[in-house]
């Protein structure tokens, strides 16, 4: 889709009660349906809550066949929405989960999963960190599509590396808290901008346990305008559309893509 309706649900999660964040995240994409939208981003761990350790293994779900995931995918294909959440998955019954953001597209297939790969704060007690193809770009009905897990967005590679796989637009999910709460928008602004994608960024705000989220959830185009802001502290939803047609914008002497010498680079990179 060259033009569509986006919407970010700015929120916290309701920790242990899968049920009812599943019936509230039910009930905003029927909002958002009546209003048009054609992609809803939810937060980081919406469907579980962030601190639930001791229960993470018995609330995370398969990918394909996770009851509540299941529910989510015949959801997106009754309304043909395209759904972006994040909960802990199981990939490996012998491993810990991981900490995913999954895309269900519009015709409630998951088109693609990224598995956190930087871990912040001592998450890897809890979760094993994703690998490489948590990295790379996947096809949808929007356009190509890249995913990001918090943290793993503060590391330039991260959607660099989507970039180069050929993502038009990048997705990040977060449980950013105080007192980092100038960082996600202006790293969201800069991949916008180096990768010349839209970036939609969906963040908690709210209390959980220790944690204060910060809110600030946002939407940029790939010039760095924004689409669409929050304010820190409230529960909000923020509704915008994303015109894709703007890749394309004439940029001979500023593509930073055509423009990499990596032979000067570590080479790594």
């Amino acid at each position: 889709m060259s033009v569509f309706n986006a919407c970010i649900v700015q929120t916290t999660s309701l920790p242990y009660d899968k049920e009812a964040n599943l019936n509230r995240a039910l009930a905003w994409m029927e909002e958002a349906h009546a209003k048009g939208v054609d992609l809803i981003l939810l937060p980081e761990m919406f469907l579980t809550g962030y601190f639930v350790k001791d229960q993470l293994r018995e609330l995370a779900e398969n990918l394909e066949t996770g009851e509540a995931l299941a529910v989510l995918k015949a959801k997106a294909k009754e309304y043909s929405m395209g759904v972006v959440v994040g909960l802990p998955t199981i990939t490996d019954p012998n491993g810990k989960p991981h900490n995913s953001v999954v895309m269900i597209d519009r015709d409630g297939t998951i088109k693609g999963a990224a598995h956190k790969t930087h871990m912040f704060g001592g998450e890897e007690k809890m979760f094993d960190p994703g690998d490489a193809q948590s990295h790379r770009a996947f096809d949808t009905s929007f356009g190509r599509m890249g995913l990001l897990v918090c943290y793993d967005g503060e590391f330039p590679e991260t959607a660099r590396s989507l970039a180069l796989d050929g993502a038009e637009i990048i997705c990040m999910c977060g449980a950013n808290m105080f007192p980092f709460e100038d960082y996600h928008a202006v790293y969201m602004r800069a991949r916008a901008m180096e990768n010349m994608v839209p970036t939609l960024y969906c963040n908690y705000v709210g209390h959980e346990k220790r944690f204060h989220y910060c809110g600030q959830s946002c939407a940029y185009d790939p010039t760095g305008k924004f689409l669409a802001e929050a304010d820190t502290q409230e529960e909000t939803e923020l509704y915008f559309t994303v015109d894709m047609s703007l890749r394309k914008f004439p940029l001979e002497n500023l593509n930073y893509l055509a423009s990499r010498k990596r032979a000067l680079y570590h080479e790594d990179l």
